[in-house]
């Protein structure tokens, strides 16, 4: 299962947190445009001969998860979610764990 958020997720969060949301070139593609997705992940399992399928609305996510589940071989998932999701918790460069980031 790849979540696919369409940005650098981590990089973005930093962005968010230390420099007012600015964007350095995070963004990776558009999913609205199919077209402009990247990486393809579904293109790149395909040409392992991997069947792999991605879902784009939480509606078609049990489904999905359920053809999954029920390949007999590997299966890619690829899960389109918001970029504006943060990872926590979170260690600010040159702290420690005493120093961690616990919210948002």
């Amino acid at each position: 299962i790849i979540l696919n958020n369409q940005h650098l997720g981590m990089v973005v969060q930093w962005e968010d947190r230390f420099y007012a949301g600015n964007r350095g070139h995070t963004y990776l593609g558009d999913p609205d445009d199919m077209k402009q997705i990247y990486p393809d992940y579904i293109a790149m399992a395909k040409g392992f001969d991997v069947p792999a399928e991605r879902v784009m609305y939480k509606r078609d996510l049990r489904a999905a998860l359920q053809r999954m589940l029920d390949s007999a071989q590997p299966y890619v998932l690829d899960v389109v979610v918001p970029y504006t999701e943060h990872v926590l918790p979170f260690i600010p460069a040159g702290k420690t764990v005493a120093d961690m980031i616990w919210k948002v």
